[in-house]
């Protein structure tokens, strides 16, 4: 049986690996590696494979909508979510997006940003935050792919703003 528990200091270099694996490039790991230097408030969940092979990483990072009107809310973005080839397709990634939801959720956070595929991140909860007015830096052609999903919060206003990841997501 898989088990999700919290990244620990001796998982690092499995955690890069899972990510050169499942993105075929260092990008993805590098990001983590200054994520984990930079950003001492964040929530790195791994899975772990029957045989306490480290198999999947999420990492959840303080994230903010800047409204037009000035205004500012806090939450949380997803980015990045591997999972070694191998177990692909295999519920590891869902188990560790539900896990992290539910981990925000405990925490009573208000909103979490993802960029990634919408077939995907819809089942859930994440909708195309265009549709709430919101955009980011990172969405290019596919607006759809920016998504938000709100966690239990009912006092969202619909008006435009602008969603910013942690500043080492823009960092060169």
């Amino acid at each position: 049986m898989m088990q999700i528990r919290f990244e620990q200091t001796a998982d690092n270099a499995a955690i890069r690996t899972v990510h050169e694996a499942a993105f075929g490039q260092p990008a993805e790991a590098d990001l983590v590696d200054c994520l984990r230097a930079a950003c001492p408030e964040q929530i790195s969940l791994v899975a772990l494979s029957e045989d306490h092979q480290l198999i999947g990483h999420i990492l959840l990072t303080p994230a903010k909508i800047h409204y037009t009107d000035d205004s500012k809310i806090n939450g949380w973005g997803l980015a990045p979510l591997g999972v070694l080839p191998e177990f692909q397709k295999q519920r590891v990634g869902s188990e560790l997006v539900q896990a992290g939801l539910q981990e925000l959720q405990k925490r009573g956070q208000q909103f979490v940003i993802v960029l990634g595929h919408p077939e995907y991140y819809l089942r859930f909860g994440f909708e195309p935050a265009w549709i709430y007015g919101l955009s980011c830096d990172f969405t290019g052609e596919n607006r759809d792919a920016f998504m938000i999903h709100f966690l239990g919060w009912d006092r969202f206003q619909e008006k435009p703003g602008r969603a910013l990841y942690h500043p080492v997501f823009y960092s060169p």
